[in-house]
């Protein structure tokens, strides 16, 4: 089944075209690499698959309905977690606000299911010990995988991720690669996931989507990460490696092996 659906979908700003005549298609279970530079439309994209933007033309469609009527079946982590963190949240209450927005609970008032679900939400990400610490205290790799939980905790059929691995360090990103692969394997839910380091997510990537306010390439990883496609785009130095049956991306100043920013 096609878990979305896009004909040529262009989104605006007012009289801005920030992203023209997208046409693709991501069948369930599938996870889609969103690439492009900054500026390119990707979290433009993305929050207009979440049904928080809504001026496109086009046909997009989410398990068969459109984008506004598809909420129940999203769950959307943003770049920028948003949350108050002069407010005392523990880590249990922030992962059981995934589920308290779509059941307009009020936070003093948290069902005992709902907390249950919250606790074997933060199971799955391998945070179950750290329930009652406070989620401001967290180290940035541990609130990305609290984010996750809070993601997850509503059993969305998509899931939606801008950058989750930007401005963690290299362990925490191969902690947060690790539950995206452990979700894409154990729970089978479609994603779409941008990134701007490609490296960590090539393995359980189906697709990859190279954007830039157009469509330039969709496709396997070994279909769209070639010299002569990523050059387009990020540069003539830009280059796509394989090493043994691993493939690696390098896009300015991404280093091939361990993916670090210089």
């Amino acid at each position: 089944m096609e878990a979305v659906i896009s004909e040529n979908v262009s989104i605006y700003y007012g009289n801005y075209e920030a992203v023209k005549g997208l046409t693709f298609k991501l069948h369930e279970g599938e996870t889609l690499l969103l690439m492009g530079p900054n500026g390119a439309g990707k979290t433009t994209l993305l929050r207009t698959l979440a049904g928080f933007h809504k001026e496109y033309t086009g046909k997009l469609s989410i398990f068969g309905k459109p984008p506004h009527e598809s909420k129940d079946l999203i769950s959307y982590v943003p770049q920028s977690h948003y949350l108050n963190e002069r407010v005392p949240l523990t880590v249990l209450e922030v992962v059981a606000m995934g589920q308290i927005y779509k059941k307009s609970f009020v936070h003093f008032k948290i069902p005992k299911e709902i907390l249950k679900s919250a606790e074997e939400a933060l199971s799955f990400v391998g945070l179950e010990s750290i329930k009652d610490k406070l989620f401001k205290e967290l180290s940035g790799g541990q609130k990305q995988r609290v984010l996750l939980a809070r993601a997850l905790i509503s059993n969305p059929k998509l899931l939606l991720l801008d950058e989750p691995l930007s401005a963690l360090d290299p362990s925490a990103r191969a902690e947060v690669a690790g539950i995206l692969n452990k979700i894409k394997k154990e729970r089978g839910i479609t994603m779409i996931i941008t990134t701007h380091d490609v490296n960590p997510l090539t393995e359980i990537g189906d697709k990859v989507m190279l954007l830039n306010r157009e469509l330039i390439a969709f496709g396997t990883p070994p279909e769209v990460l070639r010299d002569e496609i990523i050059s387009r785009v990020y540069g003539s130095l830009s280059k796509a490696v394989r090493v043994g049956d691993k493939l690696y991306c390098i896009i300015g100043d991404v280093h091939i092996h361990r993916g670090e920013r210089k």
